[in-house]
Order: C-alpha cells, then sequence, then structure tokens
C-alpha cells in the first residue's frame, strides 16, 4: 500500500471520531503485513481519563483481531490540523510495546496534516528514545 493511501485512510476515519469536547479529530490507520488496514479515531468522554486516542483504538483493535500479524506502519492525521500531528506520550508508549510485543521489528509512523500533503515520517523507536526499560 503507498504511503499516501494510508494516510487517507486515516483522514476518513477521523471524519468518524467522536470529539465533541476538544473539536480535534483524530484517525489512525495501521497497515498490516499481509497488506490489510485497520482504522481507529479518537474517541472523547467528558470524564478525559475515559476516552481514547486514535492510535490506541487502531492498534488495540489490530493485536485483538488479528495478533499473529506484524504492524508495519501506522498513519496519523487529523482535518483538524495544519501540521503533521505526532502521537501523544501515551500513544508512543503503546506503539513501542507493540513493537516489543512484535519481536522489536520497528513501526513507521507516517504523521500527516490536514491535507495529507505535508508527511514528516518516523520509527517507533526514535519518537520514544529514553523509553521504560522491561528488563
Amino acid at each position: 500500500m503507498e504511503d499516501k493511501e494510508l494516510v487517507a485512510r486515516a483522514l476518513e476515519a477521523a471524519q468518524r471520531a467522536w470529539a465533541p469536547y476538544s473539536r480535534f479529530r483524530v484517525g489512525a490507520a495501521v497497515l498490516l503485513e499481509d497488506g490489510g488496514v485497520v482504522c481507529g479515531n479518537n474517541q472523547e468522554n467528558r470524564a478525559y481519563p475515559l476516552g481514547s486516542c486514535a492510535e490506541r483504538v487502531a492498534v488495540n483493535y489490530a493485536r485483538a483481531t488479528f495478533p499473529e500479524l506484524r504492524v508495519v506502519a501506522i498513519a496519523i492525521a487529523s482535518p483538524d490540523s495544519e501540521v503533521p500531528v505526532a502521537p501523544c506520550g501515551g500513544c508512543r508508549e503503546l506503539l513501542l510495546e507493540a513493537v516489543r510485543a512484535q519481536g522489536a521489528q520497528d513501526i513507521r509512523v507516517l504523521m500527516a496534516d490536514r491535507t495529507g500533503d505535508s508527511v514528516r515520517e518516523a520509527m517507533v523507536s526514535e519518537l520514544l528514545p529514553f523509553a521504560f526499560e522491561l528488563e
């Protein structure tokens, strides 16, 4: 799958986000090693800690439904942002756990703006350089 298509899927998912409080919709599209794509979006709650970020929704769904498939890449985008959207700290930690769960095979992260034309790319390991060690 082309990066541009994965970003487009993330932007499409963001359109279905539930963000009545922040009014900041975010979508995520996870590319699995078999070419399948799983999408998620942010789901807010009046009690803020109970909401879920788009990345968490997509990655957790992918891992729960297709545990045998490796996550290759994730695109994150918001139609409400003029700059590429980066994952929050909690989502960076979640993405790192996904890397560890799949045997340390890193995951590409595509961070896009509202048009999908401005995209920053990084590996999960670059987004959280001083991560907690398991050992």
